[in-house]
């Protein structure tokens, strides 16, 4: 197998995100690979995303661009946070269930290692919430790294 060169780091915005970013870009630099980092983000399924949302003095926005613009946000300021890494870095958010999307980015972009987190959920929360990284394990076509991820302090 050869040395990855496009190297896709899928995360949630939960503080555990940094480690996994970090992680990818200290893996990507002896390889000369470059490392996408992307956040997908799922319309709730009882809630059009097309509702407006809107408060006094604020211009009406669907929730569909407040929560995309508030993922870019915050996945621009996890970015700026690491410091300059050395290593081409690009990030976007999408739209869409977050396995799926993950699975068809890898896919189409030809994306040769998938790192990402895993925070280890068990019993009736892993049956509610599912694991993205369990489908996206069993389904991606190239290799993929999950690291554990602590969960966050409340």
């Amino acid at each position: 197998m050869a040395a990855p060169s496009r190297i896709l780091v899928p995360v949630d915005l939960s503080e555990g995100s940094r480690s996994v970013v970090d992680y990818a870009l200290h893996l990507a630099s002896p390889f000369g690979a470059s490392v996408d980092v992307v956040h997908a983000w799922e319309p709730p399924q009882y809630v059009a995303p097309d509702l407006l949302v809107a408060a006094p003095g604020w211009n009406s926005l669907s929730l569909e661009q407040v929560a995309m613009e508030t993922a870019n946000k915050e996945l621009g300021n996890l970015l700026r946070q690491m410091g300059p890494p050395g290593v081409p870095l690009e990030h976007r958010v999408m739209v869409g269930e977050a396995a799926s999307t993950i699975l068809e980015l890898a896919e189409k972009e030809g994306f040769d290692l998938i790192i990402m987190g895993t925070h280890g959920r068990r019993g009736l929360p892993r049956l509610l919430l599912g694991s993205v990284a369990q489908k996206v394990v069993s389904r991606a076509t190239c290799p993929v790294l999950t690291l554990h991820v602590a969960a966050e302090k409340k």
